[in-house]
């Protein structure tokens, strides 16, 4: 497979090509020039031959005639000669130690009716060194030509093509949600050669805005439809295993129960995710001591963890300070985590759960030993229904940690992966600070007692 060309400056390219065309214009007009030189110097010796011929005819009637006739008309730095019949070539340059020399020999017929050939050469030096000094004046002028050609065409097409194309570049980058697009963009604002790229993005949004709706309302509905069936298999699962009948079908009861949890798991992802497109997710800001979050997550799941799941103590000493954000949303975030960690990891491979403080945040961490995520994937391992390379053989809807980064930018926040010290991956929620009636910048203008962020 051949590499990609690297993408050319479309600038670039102009200032070129534009250069380009002034040298070629100027290379076109020196060749003119020459050609008509040429030209005109062979017209003149022409008639410097018609003219001497014309006297000769009239007044030479013998070879020993032609010197006194043609010593008057002979002009300073051309010379005559007879020539014997048979020696005829056309006008020709010779380049010689005294100069240049324009020479030819045409026939010529005496008076008394003999065939000679007149040699005429003729001293052309001052006609050349002119001819050279046009062409160097021609070679300066292309060279200031196109110095400035390139200089003007910068601000022309700085504010002509790149400015407008700038424009349009940013406001088509504003376009980052489908949910709440921004208005379309104003084709009549943008120049001429711009309006059809504008009326065709334009087109394009309204076309994914549309598909994007039905997408969102075909998921929501759906997410509603299926939470009431899900919430009955659950119920009468766990009612059929406290009955002592039904001792025989243990198993089989454990798995409906365990897939209908699995499956509302899933589902209230999927409303969640409607929601946040919707503009309708609501979560609480309230003060939050991460270490009970820890610790609740922690006695939650460590009874299905075959004692793999381990809860660190903070490394500092005290407890540490209290963070910003919805306890019930940040634990959901939190198990969405450890379940990963547990089934990407290997038994008998650990667990970690800690915590930290930082300057502005505390960071919840989720560390395995299982086989990392790449350095390329920790980006998009956290866009829907995106998966790693490691998540191949491991089940998965691929919209937990989609689900996990919208809450904690909901609760202005972050999550984020590193690679763990020894191998795996390390997992990180990070909350701003609770600094009192007042929180940090990320959440300002908020209050945190028991309200609601839409």
């Amino acid at each position: 497979m051949r590499p990609a060309r690297p993408a050319a400056s479309l600038r670039l390219w102009l200032q070129s090509t534009t250069i380009i065309a002034v040298l070629a214009g100027y290379t076109v007009l020196v060749v003119l020039t020459l050609s008509l030189n040429r030209i005109e110097r062979r017209q003149a010796h022409q008639q410097l031959i018609d003219r001497i011929s014309a006297a000769l005819i009239q007044r030479v009637r013998s070879p020993d005639q032609f010197m006194p006739v043609v010593a008057p008309m002979v002009m300073p730095g051309v010379a005559v000669k007879l020539l014997s019949m048979g020696s005829e070539f056309e006008p020709r340059l010779q380049w010689r130690a005294e100069g240049v020399i324009l020479e030819s020999a045409s026939p010529l017929m005496l008076r008394d009716g003999q065939l000679r050939s007149l040699l005429l050469r003729q001293d052309v030096t001052d006609s050349m060194a002119q001819q050279k000094l046009s062409l160097q004046l021609l070679a300066a002028a292309a060279g200031a030509s196109a110095l400035l050609t390139g200089l003007l065409l910068r601000p022309v097409m700085t504010y002509g093509l790149l400015r407008p194309l700038e424009a349009l570049g940013q406001q088509i980058s504003s376009y980052r949600s489908l949910s709440a697009p921004p208005p379309p963009l104003d084709v009549a604002s943008q120049p001429q050669e711009l309006q059809p790229i504008a009326a065709t993005f334009n087109a394009m949004q309204e076309r994914l805005a549309s598909s994007w709706e039905r997408q969102r309302t075909f998921v929501d509905g759906v997410a509603h439809e299926l939470r009431t069936p899900i919430t009955l298999i659950s119920g009468h699962a766990q009612s059929l295993q406290r009955q002592p009948a039904a001792a025989a079908l243990g198993p089989s009861l454990a798995l409906i129960s365990a897939e209908a949890r699995r499956m509302g798991a899933m589902v209230s992802d999927m409303l969640d995710l409607a929601r946040k497109d919707a503009g309708r997710l609501e979560l609480r800001r309230q003060p939050i001591d991460v270490e009970d979050i820890l610790l609740e997550a922690f006695e939650r799941l460590a009874g299905g963890a075959d004692g793999r799941l381990r809860l660190q103590a903070p490394q500092d000493e005290g407890p540490l300070p209290l963070a910003a954000g919805d306890p019930e949303r940040l634990a959901q975030c939190l198990v969405v985590l450890i379940d990963n960690a547990l089934r990407y990891s290997l038994a008998p491979a650990p667990v970690r759960l800690l915590a930290e403080a930082t300057a502005v945040s505390l960071v919840l961490h989720v560390v395995d030993r299982g086989p990392g995520v790449a350095a390329a994937e920790r980006e998009a391992i956290f866009e829907r229904f995106v998966r790693g390379q490691a998540a191949v053989n491991t089940r998965g809807s691929g919209i937990g940690l989609a689900v996990v980064q919208l809450l904690m930018e909901a609760m202005g926040g972050l999550v984020m992966v590193s690679e763990a010290p020894g191998g795996g991956a390390d997992f990180q929620l990070h909350l701003p600070r609770f600094e009192g009636p007042q929180l940090p910048a990320a959440l300002a203008a908020e209050q945190l007692s028991g309200e609601v962020l839409p």
